[in-house]
């Protein structure tokens, strides 16, 4: 299996984690968490999906790019607009989708430990 794919499968590990401790903790911001996960793993397959094969479109990659961008400004906005009275519960949501944006950069720290890297001994000789 490819690396990436491994690291997706962690992402979605870490964003069910996430969404559980939140859900646990801060019962009214898990939608946010979950969101916030589901976001990034969904960019991170729209990413894999245009990188695949030898040939990149350049064109398809700055669409990508762009429509990334929006969809983050409007969740972002979103969350606004739902939480705008409180000033705490904003930065809390704010704080709670941040953690799961970064649902796929934590994953690939994680891949990167040595409990993930396999070592074959025949090839040390």
């Amino acid at each position: 299996m490819k690396d990436e794919h491994k690291i997706a499968f962690i992402g979605i590990g870490y964003g069910a984690l996430l969404s559980l401790i939140v859900f646990i903790f801060y019962r009214e911001y898990a939608q946010w968490a979950l969101l916030g996960a589901l976001t990034s793993l969904f960019n991170h397959s729209q990413m894999l999906q245009i990188t695949k094969g030898n040939h990149v479109k350049i064109n398809q990659l700055a669409t990508h790019l762009v429509t990334r961008f929006l969809l983050y400004v409007i969740i972002i906005v979103i969350v606004f607009f739902q939480l705008r009275e409180s000033q705490n519960a904003l930065i809390t949501a704010y704080v709670i989708l941040l953690l799961g944006f970064s649902s796929i950069k934590v994953s690939t720290w994680i891949y990167a430990l040595p409990f993930f890297k396999k070592t074959d001994s025949s090839n040390k000789e």
